[in-house]
């Protein structure tokens, strides 16, 4: 599934992960034109990503528009954790990655209190700044951790929001990865900000995954975390409770980026691409990802493309 998303590297990996990635497959596309955007800025891209298939797509998308249009670009896919990429982008090992709006800046500032898209999108320039980097716009698509429950669940206990879950905690077990427990999110803020206590907990370390989602349809947890763009939503019909008060922080698509690539000329490509992105569009294309053809990246890009007016 979509487990290395969330995964964080013990620092003592951070080197060996960040080697091997770096010195993986890449694919040169090597176009004629100039090496520099109107501005000056390369128009030679390294595009990483993250380890899967979502990340993957999602390079290949803004990495075939930049392609359509006069860049070089070559991709080094599965570079892994923020805590091997970011190095990455510091030393031009890559030069873009797709990211999550809300774990990145808990990612370059731990402190930060942000969880809405707005403030979350806002917060993200001047935590960047130190590091030489940028975002570009961020999509309205997100891939955020939410708690799902059956249909036939919501309906007997009239589920809309995860308030609704306060009356009927104490019998309910929510499942899900060890640490979600103590996550800002977990027991803590579940208590505080919608007022569900009670619950008993199962440990289920497959990140939303299979044995997740068997448990849920099994009735032996009613609550479930799942990513939003994970196909199993979808496929059976789960029901996201909505977060009204922003409960679990943003987690927008947004592509990440050194300074020294950055261009207007650059932005202007790949916001309009962004601004295309769907939570329903991103699950469809990881739905057909995980199906019995299992086309590459670069297909299910191309497709997503050409659908939405990007490429001929």
């Amino acid at each position: 599934m979509f487990a290395h998303k969330r995964g964080r590297l013990v620092p003592g990996a951070l080197a060996l992960v960040l080697g091997a990635a770096l010195a993986g497959c890449s694919s040169g596309n090597p176009l004629s034109g100039g090496t520099t955007a109107t501005d000056g800025a390369s128009k030679v891209i390294t595009i990483g990503s993250q380890g899967f298939a979502e990340s993957e797509i999602l390079a290949q998308i803004y990495g075939q528009v930049l392609a359509a249009n006069g860049y070089t670009v070559d991709y080094n896919p599965g570079i892994g954790s923020r805590e091997a990429f970011i190095p990455g982008l510091k030393d031009d090992s890559i030069d873009l990655i797709p990211d999550y709006s809300g774990n990145l800046l808990q990612g370059v500032d731990p402190a930060a209190k942000e969880t809405s898209a707005e403030d979350v999108v806002a917060a993200l320039p001047a935590a960047l700044a130190p590091a030489g980097l940028k975002v570009l716009d961020a999509a309205p698509a997100q891939d955020a951790d939410s708690l799902v429950v059956t249909p036939e669940f919501a309906a007997a206990h009239n589920l809309t929001t995860i308030a609704d879950l306060a009356p009927i905690a104490s019998t309910i077990t929510i499942g899900a990865n060890t640490e979600f427990e103590g996550r800002s999110y977990g027991r803590d803020g579940l208590k505080s900000v919608y007022g569900v206590t009670g619950w008993k907990f199962k440990a289920i370390d497959d990140y939303g995954g299979p044995g997740t989602l068997k448990d849920l349809l099994a009735n032996n947890i009613q609550v479930a975390d799942i990513y939003t763009t994970t196909p199993s939503i979808k496929q059976n019909k789960l029901v996201v409770l909505e977060d009204p008060k922003h409960l679990i922080a943003a987690q927008n698509i947004i592509p990440l980026l050194s300074s020294r690539v950055f261009s207007k000329e650059l932005a202007d490509l790949l916001n309009p691409v962004s601004a295309k992105l769907t939570t329903e569009g991103v699950l469809n294309m990881n739905e057909e990802s995980n199906s019995d053809a299992k086309p590459s990246p670069d297909k299910i890009a191309k497709e997503w493309l050409t659908a939405n007016g990007f490429l001929k």
